[in-house]
C-alpha cells in the first residue's frame, strides 16, 4: 500500500468484510488478499488488516460497555410491543369466522372473449355462514412468555437458590434447587 492511503469511507467499508472474515477464524493475509481485490491501485498489508482486526476488537469492547437501565429499558419495549401483537392477534382469533358456499345450477357456461380470456358464468346460488370461534390458545401463550420474561428482567419474581451438592456418579456437579432459605438443611 506505498503510497496510498485509503479514505475514511474505504477503511469503514474494509472493516465490513475485515470484521466478516475474522469472525469466521480466516487469517490476516488471506483477509487482506480479499480485501485487495477491490482496489486496482494498491494492495493491503498483513499488518493493516492486524491493525483494522486491533481496532475493530476495540470498537466492540467499547459497544460492550452498554448503561444496563438502556439495555432493559430497550428489551422491555420490545417486549411490549410483542405482547400487543399476541393480544391483537388473541382478539382477531376470537371473531367469527364467515364461509361462503357457491352453487351453480346446470352447467356452468364459458365463452371467451374478443381479447382472448375466458369467463365463467355467475353461480346460481351463495351461502354465507357465520361461526364463532373460541380464540387460538397459542396467541395466550405467546402473552404469557411476554409476561414471564418482562418479571424476568424487572426481577419481580423470587430468585431461586441452588445449592452444590457434591458430584455425580461421572464427576459432573450435581445442583439442588432450594425453595426456602434453610441452610441448617446442609
Amino acid at each position: 500500500m506505498a503510497g496510498h492511503k485509503r479514505t475514511t469511507i474505504q477503511r469503514e467499508r474494509d472493516l465490513v468484510t475485515v470484521a466478516a472474515l475474522y469472525l469466521k477464524g480466516y487469517g490476516q493475509q488471506y483477509i487482506a488478499d480479499e480485501v485487495s481485490k477491490d482496489y486496482d491501485e494498491f494492495s493491503l498489508t498483513r499488518q493493516q488488516i492486524g491493525y483494522d482486526i486491533k481496532k475493530l476488537i476495540e470498537r466492540w469492547r467499547r459497544s460492550q460497555l452498554v448503561d444496563v437501565d438502556d439495555a432493559k429499558t430497550s428489551e422491555l419495549e420490545k417486549i411490549n410491543h410483542l405482547e400487543r401483537t399476541y393480544w391483537d392477534a388473541w382478539e382477531r382469533s376470537c371473531e367469527d369466522t364467515e364461509t361462503v358456499t357457491q352453487k351453480t345450477k346446470g352447467v356452468v357456461q364459458r365463452r371467451q372473449l374478443e381479447d382472448g380470456t375466458f369467463v365463467a358464468e355467475r353461480p346460481a346460488e351463495a351461502t354465507k355462514t357465520s361461526k364463532g370461534q373460541a380464540g387460538d390458545p397459542r396467541f395466550l401463550a405467546g402473552v404469557q412468555w411476554c409476561i414471564e420474561r418482562r418479571c424476568k428482567i424487572l426481577g419481580v419474581d423470587a430468585p431461586i437458590e441452588q445449592k452444590h451438592t457434591g458430584t455425580g456418579e461421572k464427576g459432573e456437579i450435581v445442583f439442588r434447587y432450594v425453595d426456602n432459605l434453610d441452610l441448617d438443611e446442609f
